[in-house]
């Protein structure tokens, strides 16, 4: 009976042993959701004056229009002039003290000659108030699902063709 008691007793010490061990694998691991993450599309810039967040250019093809999309939020008491260039487009919004500004919803904002197509990243460079200037790489997306309603003027779709019933898979 003995023996069995030693042997429980080991177990138990090993058991214990074993869990303290394991028990510190996070200690130096941060909690996912202790870090704040983008999840979206888009990219933020924050500006001295302005907060943008989910910015995204939608085009199809290199040389042509993109309109964008994202928000802009003024954090001062006075109307900022937002200037976001492009290539060699620049082009400029007003938004007011205190507002959160939508663009391509509450007023389209398109940037003529971009030199970036659907699925590369350019980088643009904007400025609010005209002191405040940052270069940002922006992700160009095609005018597709959610996006298809920003779709610039010039947009054309690309025909996907789609398999028939008739094509045997490999």
């Amino acid at each position: 009976m003995k023996r069995n008691l030693l042997h429980r007793g080991r177990a138990v010490v090993l058991a214990i042993a074993v869990a303290a061990g394991t028990a510190g694998c996070t200690v130096n691991s941060p909690f996912q959701t202790a870090e704040t993450q983008q999840i979206t599309d888009g990219v933020p810039l924050d500006l001295q004056q302005a907060e943008l967040r989910n910015l995204v250019l939608v085009s199809d093809l290199d040389g042509g229009q993109a309109t964008l999309t994202g928000t802009v939020d003024n954090l001062t008491e006075k109307e900022i002039t937002l200037e976001v260039t492009a290539g060699s487009d620049t082009v400029k919004q007003k938004v007011p003290p205190h507002e959160l500004f939508r663009f391509s919803e509450d007023k389209p904002v398109t940037i003529k000659g971009l030199k970036a197509g659907a699925g590369d990243i350019t980088s643009i460079r904007i400025s609010a108030g005209g002191s405040d200037s940052s270069p940002v790489d922006v992700p160009v997306l095609p005018a597709e699902g959610y996006y298809k309603k920003y779709a610039p003027s010039d947009y054309t779709p690309v025909h996907n063709p789609q398999h028939t019933s008739d094509e045997k898979s490999h």
